[in-house]
């Protein structure tokens, strides 16, 4: 995502909002934000979740439809990618 230098501050304080609530509410979630120090005012947001299933759900939530609208509200959102992860059982 991408946010013009007027909005960053804006932005900025929208995804630390949003970041804390879901911290605060969901223990099976890590959740985090960086901002691409190559390119400013470019940034990237991170979920963990558990499950495949809970994961399924937080992407139907209001509140990532919240954090989507803020997005598009304050800067231009370029992808939404979902990755799973495997653990590597092998030693």
């Amino acid at each position: 995502m991408f946010a013009s230098q007027i909005n960053r501050r804006e932005l900025l304080q929208t995804l630390g909002d949003l970041r804390d609530r879901l911290a605060a509410g969901e223990a099976d979630c890590e959740c985090d934000f960086f901002e691409d120090l190559s390119e400013p005012n470019r940034f990237l947001w991170t979920e963990w979740w558990a499950l495949r299933e809970m994961a399924d759900e937080a992407m139907e939530s209001t509140r990532f439809r919240t954090l989507l609208g803020a997005i598009k509200v304050l800067g231009t959102l370029k992808r939404v990618r979902r990755l799973d992860r495997s653990e590597d059982t092998h030693e």
